[in-house]
């Protein structure tokens, strides 16, 4: 029997396409995947939104986000607009007091774009798995699920605006365009991430990871055209309104910003541990070992420290190396100023399992199994969360586990303002001019009770760190008036000695509880200035 070569060619062929036919059938799936999972995550923010209490940094949001300013005092404005911008759109159907899931609306939806952003810019440079994977690691990162994408603080519109930099400028590097295309992403990055400067100033050092980049690699021929030169007038036209608020004030959100990372005394070997395991908190200990495994087994290969891995890397590591080493030299080290940064570790991630799992590799069944264990870690913290929530532990738990200071400033002041009403020390507003002045005696304390209080009075700060309370009235404007004091018992009697001087006299009143559940999570306590003489002097300059 004679076998024609045109037989083995035809079956090569049926093959061939057989074999393509699967591995679009496996893409497909594994988009919808994908999909699903920025689905699920989204509905599962949206409940976290409506579940949880505000934040201490999100009331304080609330707090000074009740006009248009060109900036604040601590943050550029991006976050602060959304909220006011929010609570002006929703104020018809529900007053001055727009409840808090209302406010965090724009913040969860905003992260959902930086989810498909993140994974379209994996999956276009290394396929499908590779993103999917991604944004399973992006989902169950404590401090993107639940903090960047839901909360009202600036690192929801960051982490989005800069994504999206990344993105285009991941487009402009690796792809072949027009140079018209070229041009008009140029722009559009320059815009991007001028939003990002307006978010967060985390954005200067994602600026400085791509510029070194560029011009460390043979990308820096891109530079002699316009369109970058554009782009970076464009991004400083957009930041703009952060120096002019700060220029009207004598750069007081420059000089606190930056003080923050200057100390003293020599390394702070406790606060360079705490820094390093909060970060594997807020991003979960398995996946920061992992990420940055893969990103040093990237830069181990010669051949990609000019590519897409290596473009991402220095995007995320100045944010990473900058905040954690500052304990060395005394400075503060919260973790979540490294996050932006391991953003952009997690498509190199995502890129390495889906490379262990393209060659079977037993390392890959390790990933799933990690991955199966923070979903389910996440979900029995989110159950924990939810029971606390509706049934509250009795004061007598609490008192034992020492837990008063971190409850007392991380829930509602429930209670405080029905009290207060009921013995006649919060009287009804009719204009808001006629809204009584309360004062506290720490930034912290006044943001509890801007939530708690609501359109009832306006809440101001006596103290030496008064922070964007300083900029949001005068207190001249209540010369001769009455003004309530309230404040925690810790704090309450050096703040009334320091505000003594400008009253005719105060006059001590009875505690106010201050609930959670049936409980008293603590007892508030309460002064009246009697007819204040002169305005509290401020530690910042004003305009």
């Amino acid at each position: 029997m004679t076998v024609r070569p045109s037989h083995f060619s035809g079956l090569a062929r049926r093959r061939s396409f057989t074999s393509k036919l699967r591995r679009q059938d496996f893409s497909a799936a594994t988009l919808r995947a994908t999909a699903m999972v920025i689905l699920v995550a989204t509905f599962v923010r949206l409940g976290l939104a409506a579940l949880l209490d505000p934040g201490l940094d999100e009331v304080y949001a609330m707090a000074v986000a009740k006009r248009w300013q060109l900036s604040w005092f601590d943050h550029p404005p991006m976050a602060f607009w959304w909220v006011k911008a929010t609570r002006e759109i929703a104020k018809p159907l529900f007053g001055d007091d727009v409840p808090v899931l209302v406010l965090r609306l724009p913040f969860v939806f905003a992260f959902t774009i930086t989810s498909v952003v993140v994974s379209d810019l994996t999956c276009r440079r290394w396929g499908p798995r590779a993103g999917l994977w991604t944004v399973l690691a992006l989902s169950l990162a404590p401090f993107f699920m639940v903090s960047a994408g839901s909360w009202l603080v600036p690192d929801g519109p960051l982490v989005m605006f800069l994504s999206l930099t990344a993105w285009l400028l991941d487009r402009i590097l690796f792809s072949k365009l027009t140079p018209a295309s070229e041009g008009r992403l140029w722009l559009a990055a320059g815009l991007t991430l001028g939003l990002a400067g307006l978010s967060k100033y985390h954005a200067v050092l994602f600026a400085v990871g791509a510029a070194v980049f560029i011009l460390a690699t043979h990308h820096r021929r891109r530079l002699m055209t316009p369109a970058p030169w554009l782009a970076v007038a464009i991004t400083g036209l957009v930041v703009s309104p952060v120096f002019v608020w700060n220029l009207q004030h004598d750069w007081v959100g420059f000089l606190f910003q930056s003080s923050r990372g200057v100390g003293s005394g020599g390394p702070d070997w406790s606060g360079l541990a705490r820094s390093a395991l909060g970060q594997m908190a807020y991003l979960g200990p398995w996946t920061l070992v992992a990420a940055l495994a893969a990103t040093i087994s990237m830069y181990r290969s010669k051949g990609s420290r000019a590519g897409p891995a290596a473009f991402l890397a220095a995007l995320g590591l100045p944010s990473i190396f900058v905040f954690t080493a500052m304990p060395l030299w005394g400075g503060d080290a919260l973790p979540h100023w490294q996050m932006p940064g391991w953003l952009f570790s997690l498509p190199i991630l995502g890129h390495a399992i889906a490379s262990l799992a393209a060659r079977r590799h037993q390392s890959y069944r390790l990933a799933r199994g990690i991955a199966a264990i923070a979903a389910a870690i996440l979900g029995i913290a989110i159950m924990i969360v939810t029971v606390m929530r509706y049934t509250p532990p009795s004061s007598a738990f609490i008192a034992r586990l020492g837990l008063d200071p971190f409850l007392e400033e991380s829930f509602t002041w429930r209670g405080l303002a029905d009290n207060l009403a009921q013995r006649g020390l919060l009287a009804p507003v009719t204009t808001p001019q006629d809204r009584p002045l309360v004062v506290a005696f720490s930034w912290v304390e006044a943001s509890r009770l801007a939530e708690a209080l609501g359109s009832r009075a306006t809440v101001l700060v006596f103290g030496d760190d008064p922070r964007g309370f300083a900029f949001l009235a005068d207190s001249a404007a209540w010369i001769g008036r009455d003004v309530l004091l309230i404040g925690r018992p810790g704090s309450f009697a050096r703040g009334l000695k320091s505000a003594r001087p400008h009253f005719t006299r105060i006059d001590r009143q009875a505690p106010v509880a201050v609930e959670i559940g049936n409980e008293i999570l603590f007892e508030a306590e309460v002064a009246i200035g009697r007819n204040l003489v002169s305005p509290y002097p401020l530690p910042y300059p004003q305009p």
